[in-house]
């Protein structure tokens, strides 16, 4: 049985309007796949797709070599979780209760979670050194904690596909690569497969084994995050010019070409003093 989560020829329609148009990629266990875009390129909607929230017009998406659309919405988020971009105030319970929650995909509906499923929900959080939040009121935590609580909601589902919307989009400098080093950790170790949206190609370049670049609902470009990642890529994915800044041997940094001429005094200056 294959172990990866296919989409094949993918196409979406809303209200007369094409958001998603023939995407077609493969994702395997073990890696972390960057989905690169700008707003309103169809990045969400490609998500909602692939674990069955929204049902695609034409296409497949297949797990596992089973059609999702032969399964019922439980039986995907036994295979596949979600971490959405969007924080709503849920009743006030506590973050542990928040992180059991991902295990209501194996509970029954009469049951009551087990002190299994609250091992699994304690040890997501020490993964992530979120103990300390445990005992707090979800609700009354910050942006970036709440979205490490969902991420760790996410891991107690111990699902081997885990889609994750804008993951940095509530978290300090600090924070961003503190949770995406630890993502790249757990697809190293636990062979698990995240698929990321993100805004930053710089995160992507850094964090990323694949990138999958969608345009206008498209998919412009996909591949090894070293051969894809080119100024040239980037360029046309955003519209700008732009240029790579070697940093190291390795990897180089992408900024709007504008931004170094502005710098080296060609333009007058946008960069900081």
């Amino acid at each position: 049985m294959a172990l990866s989560l296919e989409c094949r020829d993918l196409c979406f329609t809303y209200s007369g309007k094409h958001i998603l148009k023939g995407i077609s990629f493969r994702a395997d266990p073990g890696k972390f796949y960057a989905i690169l875009g700008r707003n309103g390129s169809g990045k969400t909607t490609l998500l909602h797709c692939l674990n069955g929230i929204l049902r695609p017009g034409a296409g497949q998406v297949i797990i596992r070599s089973t059609p999702i659309s032969e399964l019922s919405q439980k039986e995907i988020a036994r295979q596949i979780s979600l971490v959405p971009q969007e924080h709503i105030d849920i009743f006030p319970f506590k973050v542990i209760d928040v992180v059991v929650m991902g295990r209501a995909p194996f509970i029954g509906v009469t049951q009551s979670p087990s002190n299994k499923d609250y091992d699994l929900a304690w040890a997501a959080l020490n993964t992530l050194n979120a103990c300390n939040l445990a005992r707090k009121n979800f609700n009354r935590i910050s942006g970036g904690e709440r979205q490490i609580v969902l991420l760790a909601s996410a891991l107690a589902q111990s699902t081997p596909f885990m889609l994750l919307d804008e993951p940095t989009n509530h978290l300090d400098f600090n924070n961003q690569y503190h949770l995406l080093s630890r993502i790249k950790h757990l697809c190293q170790t636990r062979k698990l497969c995240v698929m990321a949206t993100m805004h930053d190609p710089n995160m992507a370049m850094l964090f990323a084994d694949h990138v999958i670049m969608i345009k206008d609902g498209m998919v412009l470009e996909n591949g090894p995050a070293r051969e894809v990642m080119t100024a040239d890529h980037i360029g046309r994915l955003y519209d700008t010019q732009a240029a790579a800044v070697p940093i190291t041997s390795d990897h180089s940094l992408f900024l709007p070409r504008m931004l170094l001429t502005a710098c080296a005094g060609e333009e007058k200056p946008i960069c900081p003093q």
